[in-house]
């Protein structure tokens, strides 16, 4: 029952977590049976850019795409005893001037590719400075944060810096779109080359890549359904403002209204926009980190297929296609291809990011279907009369990248100010799923260790 006019129901919890994406249901999870513990989501879901579709054995993750690495994430997924499908032996082709090769065989990618003399000197030349770079991402060393440094202060463009080749250039704006939402003159070299690197610089690492099977949305929506009625969907927060030693979050929900939580501590989980609008003190030192922060954008279209019996795609997790309508393929079905009978059907999923991206958005979805299918089966005629439905998502704000320079304010928002903790995949390096889960988890240790002392 709604409130009466102008009243505000108010209840009060040891912490109130505002978002419902990875890093806030990680944080909540990691508070659970601890404290207590609220989740406020503006949406009808839980997940964030977690979104999975599913269709018999397959699915399409039209959200995020992968999760790797170590840490929370990887652990909750055994945690919850979710089955992964390993990309192990799986690998990315590329699609250029008609011809496809796979990647991870540099021969092949240099030599049996449709490419002019100069195209080649092109392709050489970007492939040689980000394997250069790659090999001092992950280093201590004094000369490895000089390099990252250095990349850091440099626009990803800088990485064609004397390349004639239109279509090596073509290639780069497709890898940046592809992995990180944007276009090479947005963002620094440092995150372009980390995002790209191990691909094409150390295929042998492609199997910390994973799938959890039926998708990443198994986890959230586990996530979700432990918190119960602790996850409260379509609760639009208005503000979280510090009052004493706690804080004050006014929200707005359908059922109730304007509704208010007092609490000791919240954690706020949410894109740098949302967290600048609701959190009116918020000191200008956060502001400005919070601005420095860009985000990628996306229109994905998902299909399921029909054909039988083993294809010419099953090898590959991903296909890029530079010249195309989208600039990537993503395989979602390799992680069930183990070898033996391979079961009819499968799942594919087209990704146009950045600029590409820009110029669907307004596009009717039946429109973006069909560029998409009718370049799909250009590649593999195999496809044709076995493509389902689209599946469009249309993401304005997804992988979060910083201009040459402007990563240096990220460690403010490491920080907590006051009782007010914050969470999110932009808090980490190289953004990714598995960074966001690892966040909410910081910040809850964090949370917890201050309501202790």
């Amino acid at each position: 029952m709604a409130n009466a006019v102008g009243a505000v129901r108010e209840e009060s919890r040891d912490v109130v977590v505002v978002g419902a994406g990875m890093a806030g249901l990680m944080a909540a999870t990691a508070l659970d049976g601890k404290a207590d513990v609220v989740v406020l989501e503006a949406s009808e879901r839980a997940g964030g850019r977690v979104e999975t579709v599913r269709k018999g054995d397959y699915w399409i993750n039209v959200g995020t795409q992968f999760t790797e690495g170590t840490g929370p994430l990887i652990d909750a997924l055994h945690h919850h005893g979710i089955e992964m499908g390993s990309l192990a032996g799986k690998s990315v082709a590329l699609v250029l001037n008609g011809g496809l090769v796979d990647t991870s065989k540099l021969f092949s990618l240099m030599f049996r590719t449709r490419m002019s003399f100069l195209d080649r000197v092109g392709m050489a030349l970007v492939g040689a400075r980000i394997v250069s770079a790659v090999t001092f991402m992950e280093s201590d060393s004094g000369i490895a944060k000089r390099v990252r440094a250095k990349l850091d202060r440099r626009l990803a463009s800088d990485l064609l810096r004397g390349v004639r080749s239109e279509l090596t250039r073509e290639v780069v704006r497709s890898w940046s779109g592809q992995w990180m939402g944007c276009e090479p003159g947005e963002t620094a070299a440092t995150q372009l080359v980390a995002s790209i690197g191990v691909a094409l610089a150390d295929p042998a690492k492609v199997p910390n890549f994973a799938l959890p099977l039926g998708g990443n949305q198994t986890l959230t929506d586990i996530l979700a359904a432990d918190l119960g009625e602790r996850l409260r969907l379509g609760a639009g927060v208005r503000s979280v403002e510090a009052a004493g030693d706690g804080v004050v979050v006014h929200y707005v929900d359908a059922d109730d209204g304007v509704a208010r939580v007092r609490a000791k501590r919240a954690i706020v989980a949410v894109p740098s926009d949302a967290a600048t609008r609701i959190l009116p003190g918020l000191p200008q030192t956060y502001r400005n980190a919070f601005d420095d922060i860009r985000y990628g954008r996306y229109v994905v279209v998902g299909f399921f297929t029909e054909e039988e019996g083993p294809q010419p795609w099953d090898d590959f997790f991903g296909v890029s296609t530079p010249q195309l309508s989208f600039q990537a393929m993503f395989n979602h079905a390799a992680a069930l291809r183990k070898g033996g009978i391979r079961k009819p059907g499968g799942a594919l999923a087209c990704f146009a990011g950045g600029a590409a991206a820009d110029s669907l958005f307004e596009l009717a979805d039946e429109e973006i279907t069909a560029r998409f299918a009718r370049d799909l089966i250009s590649v593999y005629p195999q496809l044709r009369g076995k493509l389902g439905e689209g599946i469009v998502r249309r993401h304005h704000r997804v992988v979060p990248f910083w201009a040459p320079g402007r990563r240096a304010s990220l460690p403010t928002l490491r920080t907590p100010f006051g009782p007010i903790h914050l969470a999110g995949d932009y808090q980490l390096d190289m953004p990714s799923l598995a960074d966001a889960a690892t966040s909410g988890e910081r910040a809850a240790k964090a949370v917890l260790a201050s309501l202790k002392g």
